[in-house]
């Protein structure tokens, strides 16, 4: 039976990998977006200058934080919604959320003036970029024994904040099932892994998509989880070793990789699966994630 592409809407007879998928159009970053952020470029370091140029082109409602806990920048989107502020003291009264880790990435939801508000803190080799938006729609609430469609949805929504500050779409597929996950802790986590891969390498432009099928492979139902991006494809050379728990990651490398891989493919293997990478078209880079679902248990 034939489908449409996920990435591109081509039509697909085999498999679920598009056989001519294009990169989609890149977004260029204004080259005197820090002009308006009004930052004296001789006090501040060139991360903090591009993280600025990054978070004014998108017009994020943001502040940029630097290690000694020093407020950098302040956008005027974020004035308007939490008001004026001139330290990072401020900016925590403002927000509730005390910024003390500057190398983790985290989230949660806030209520300002009768406003939902999303915070998330995403960290840079100089610092930390809090940005705040309003929220749209409810994170998907995660039961004692979810749906594996609202895994996909509650982990690729950790990353919404990130992928917009890189100017990348990340979307999520996922079918209408009933499907569940009892160790969904540990499904998240490894679904995380790989989009934070993907993102890491997707250039800006690009496009991230995170989904689940529900298959069949040697007779037995699986849940088939997929993290497909444009960004550079694994060499070949390499698409077995980096799952090793030896691997070490080099995020300076020209080729790609990836980090904490490792724990996937425990994670997988635990679980009556495995994980592999694939790049037929030279075009879109695909981890897949197999497991067996709870009712095949």
């Amino acid at each position: 039976m034939s489908s449409n592409c996920i990435m591109c809407g081509v039509s697909i007879t085999q498999g679920i990998l598009c056989p001519s998928c294009d990169r989609p159009r890149r977004v260029k970053i204004a080259a005197t977006a820090v002009e308006s952020a009004d930052l004296p470029l001789d006090t501040v370091s060139p991360a903090v200058v591009s993280m600025t140029n990054v978070l004014t082109a998108a017009g994020a409602a943001a502040a940029v934080v630097t290690r000694d806990r020093s407020l950098k920048f302040v956008s005027e989107e974020l004035k308007k919604l939490i008001g004026e502020v001139h330290s990072l003291r401020q900016l925590e009264e403002a927000t509730g959320v005390a910024i003390r880790d500057f190398t983790k990435r985290s989230s949660r939801t806030i209520a300002i003036r009768d406003h939902k508000l999303f915070v998330s803190i995403i960290p840079f080799s100089e610092g930390a970029a809090v940005v705040v938006r309003q929220e749209f729609d409810e994170p998907p609430q995660i039961s004692d024994v979810p749906k594996v469609t609202d895994v996909i949805r509650s982990v690729t929504h950790r990353f919404v904040a990130f992928a917009e500050l890189k100017s990348i779409r990340i979307e999520v597929s996922v079918p209408d099932f009933e499907e569940r996950f009892r160790h969904h802790d540990q499904l998240a986590d490894a679904v995380g892994i790989l989009v934070d891969n993907s993102l890491h390498y997707v250039p800006a432009g690009g496009q991230v998509v995170v989904g689940v099928r529900s298959m069949e492979h040697k007779g037995k139902p699986i849940l088939l989880f997929f993290v497909m991006d444009n960004g550079p494809r694994v060499p070949e050379h390499m698409k077995r070793v980096i799952f090793e728990s030896g691997f070490i990651w080099n995020a300076q490398a020209t080729e790609r990789t990836g980090r904490g891989l490792f724990k996937v493919r425990e994670f997988a293997a635990a679980h009556g699966g495995s994980v592999w990478v694939e790049s037929r078209t030279g075009k879109a880079c695909s981890f897949f994630l197999r497991v067996a679902p709870d009712s095949a248990l």
